[in-house]
């Protein structure tokens, strides 16, 4: 195996990775993201009902 040939493997993973970054990574940390988001606001709606003064 030459040289160029090795470097264009190496070339070839890399440009999977960024791929697989860009569209599995990226869009599953949004994700996480937005429904850590929505978790908050109940946290905060549940907690001011618990410390409301009346039932």
């Amino acid at each position: 195996m030459s040289n160029r040939t090795a470097r264009n493997r190496r070339a070839a993973v890399l440009v999977e990775y960024a791929l697989l970054l860009t569209f599995v990574a990226i869009p599953t940390m949004m994700g996480i993201a937005a429904g850590g988001i929505r978790m908050l606001q109940s946290y905060r709606n549940s907690r001011s009902m618990i410390l409301a003064p009346t039932p």
